[in-house]
């Protein structure tokens, strides 16, 4: 099934994917595990990897899109091309599924730094990662990923432990 964009209202994202999960479609909002310092003691919150989108896989016709449209807090669909609504890419909604997991939470990828700084990732999401570039901060806790979606690159942020 063809997957689509929609921009939603700020801090809408999980009411529009409920509410669009009750009329039966198939929603996706990937949410990843972040490591926050407060008060000397590091605590794990889960927070939305794309604030404002919601991702949609629907067969396209004109009552469903009207239907979507309608849902409170969608803004708009993305990915019109002269006029007509483009799903993703066969390799965006890949990246997409990836983060995705599965509906649960991306959770720290582990990773082991060398005596000489090479870093290797042991597990986690990160050993699937088919980009080139990752950029860390272990310090913080944190992780960045460059991926192309809807024609733009995207700086997504994954947390990671160093072991």
């Amino acid at each position: 099934m063809k997957m689509y964009v929609l921009q939603v209202r700020s801090g809408y994202e999980i009411s529009v994917c409920q509410e669009l999960r009750k009329q039966e479609f198939d929603a996706v909002l990937p949410v990843r595990q972040e490591y926050i310092r407060r008060g000397g003691k590091w605590s794990v919150y889960e927070k939305i990897i794309f604030t404002q989108y919601v991702f949609i896989r629907f067969e396209l016709t004109e009552e469903s899109y009207y239907r979507i449209r309608k849902t409170n807090g969608v803004v708009r669909f993305l990915g019109f091309e002269n006029g007509v609504l483009q799903p993703l890419s066969h390799a965006e909604q890949s990246y997409i599924e990836w983060l995705w997991n599965g509906g649960k939470p991306v959770e720290p990828s582990k990773i082991y730094v060398t005596p000489n700084g090479d870093k290797m990732i042991i597990s986690g999401i990160l050993r699937k990662y088919f980009g080139d570039e990752i950029e860390y901060n272990l310090h913080q806790r944190k992780a960045n990923i460059f991926i192309d979606i809807a024609g733009r690159k995207h700086k997504i942020t994954l947390p990671v432990i160093r072991i």
